[in-house]
């Protein structure tokens, strides 16, 4: 009789956790995201012809960023953030997304984008009073075009762009990356900044042809998806032969 009683509270309580191990996957638990997952959907929506993809680079048009959900995409390897343009402009986003990334443990660069409307001096000490250089790990970025520099000539725009990059050398110990289109390149800058580490930002589902010695990134899709990020971001690729080692301060 005992040992019927024992097996008969044994079956009950077996029964008993069985049927609340089940309540609990139907209405308590919830799988954790797989950052596996979130990459298998991105490159299920994407352009596959257009991945694998290195960085990211965004400024305060992307918006709040979440970068626990952006430190998921194991495919980024490296961030540019904008910093500043002209002597007075502070990008709004610029010091959430610089310390939340890099409490994520992203490598991080800044960038300035370069304008007509005001001295390189001004311009460096903009950018220089508000980067964040704890938080640096890549080298600087400045950011130029047709539109930014409206009103110079091309020496006028030579000679700021080099006296602005030897500020950055200076200070930094590198030269900035230029951050421009190919055909502004090849038309207003070529050959004289031939020399200069780049940045290409046309998009492209192949690297495009440059005479340039360090040509180092270039964008595969303008208007990226990223769990974490609202907006469209866009997505970065190294050039051939590229490492993150070529991008470290």
């Amino acid at each position: 009789m005992k040992w019927e009683n024992v097996i008969t509270k044994f079956l009950t309580a077996a029964v008993s956790l069985f049927a609340l191990f089940v309540l609990y996957q139907m209405f308590i638990w919830e799988p954790k995201p797989d950052p596996d997952q979130w990459i298998d959907k991105k490159l299920f929506v994407q352009n596959m012809s257009a991945l694998p993809y290195n960085g990211i680079d965004l400024s305060q048009e992307q918006g709040y960023v979440d970068w626990q959900s952006v430190s998921m995409d194991r495919l980024i390897d490296f961030v540019y953030l904008k910093a500043t343009e002209g002597s007075t402009h502070i990008d709004s986003r610029y010091m959430a997304n610089v310390t939340a990334a890099y409490n994520y443990g992203f490598l991080i660069g800044s960038y300035h984008r370069f304008t007509s409307d005001s001295s390189v001096e001004q311009q460096f000490f903009n950018f220089n009073k508000h980067v964040d250089h704890s938080a640096q790990r890549l080298l600087p970025m400045v950011e130029l075009d047709d539109e930014s520099i409206r009103g110079w000539s091309m020496a006028q725009m030579q000679d700021s762009l080099a006296l602005f990059a030897w500020l950055v050398n200076d200070f930094y110990g590198s030269l900035p990356i230029i951050k421009t289109t190919q055909h502004f390149f090849e038309s207003r800058l070529s050959p004289r900044f031939e020399d200069y580490p780049l940045f290409i930002v046309d998009q492209s589902e192949s690297q495009p042809k440059l005479n340039a010695e360090h040509f180092y990134i270039w964008r595969r899709i303008e208007q990226g998806t990223i769990p974490g990020i609202i907006y469209d971001v866009s997505l970065d690729s190294f050039t051939f032969g590229t490492t993150l080692r070529d991008l470290f301060l």
